[in-house]
């Protein structure tokens, strides 16, 4: 009975001090697992970096400035004031198109692949316009002059030529930044001379675009079209 339950307790130390032992090599390839991981992402930020990020593009929409007036409450003499506060009409496409190529490359940091691409892409549509009988807003508080066409790009980096706005019957050059961060907190822009708040309102635009890893597309129009082809 004795022999036997020795026997048991060995058997048991036995399995006990397996585990332990085999649980070193399992530590160690972990360990090198999140090392290669950290290698890897080390080696895609250094090379994106150089080229650029992903990519998401969000737009175009309309960003059209107005003038509304609220009551304030002024400690100074104890009554109420009137303040013109600066906001912003925003109009999205009714339609939108975005035709295009992508053109991947592979570059190599050690035994680390990373892809990145040149991609070409066309955005096209409408605008639809707007009635301000919905919004609530008095015609002589918005400023259609000063409307501009706002389009959300993550990284400006990947932006290689100027880019045009075919508007009406403009031709119109982009700026950097964007109106305002209402929708989009980085992009472009380009300032319109005019709005028909009566008819649609048609454009085109053809943008080259670098990046690495994705090429993501927010659809904001009403009806958004995405056809993409690679190379």
């Amino acid at each position: 009975m004795r022999n036997l339950k020795f026997n048991i307790y060995f058997k048991l130390g036995t399995i006990v001090v397996l585990t332990l032992l085999l649980l070193i090599p399992a530590s160690m390839v972990r360990s090198l697992i999140r090392e290669r991981e950290w290698t890897q992402q080390d080696a895609i930020e250094e090379v994106s970096g150089k080229w650029a990020l992903g990519q998401t593009v969000t737009g175009p929409s309309l960003s059209i400035p107005y003038d509304r007036y609220v009551k304030q409450f002024s400690e100074k003499d104890s009554t109420n004031i009137i303040v013109k506060i600066r906001d912003y009409i925003h109009v999205l496409p009714e339609k939108l198109e975005i035709n295009g190529s992508i053109n991947p490359e592979k570059r190599y940091r050690g035994i680390y692949e990373v892809v990145v691409y040149d991609s070409e892409l066309m955005l096209s549509g409408h605008f639809r316009s707007i009635d301000l009988k919905d919004l609530d807003i008095l015609p002589q508080n918005i400023h259609f002059d000063k409307t501009k066409l706002n389009l959300g790009v993550s990284h400006l980096k990947g932006i290689e030529r100027q880019i045009r706005l075919h508007w009406q019957n403009e031709t119109l050059d982009f700026n950097s930044g964007v109106a305002n961060n209402d929708l989009v907190s980085q992009g472009i822009n380009a300032a319109l001379t005019r709005f028909n708040e009566g008819t649609l309102n048609a454009f085109d635009l053809t943008i080259n675009l670098k990046g690495s890893q994705y090429l993501q597309f927010i659809p904001l129009g009403k009806t958004t079209d995405v056809n993409i082809q690679s190379q």
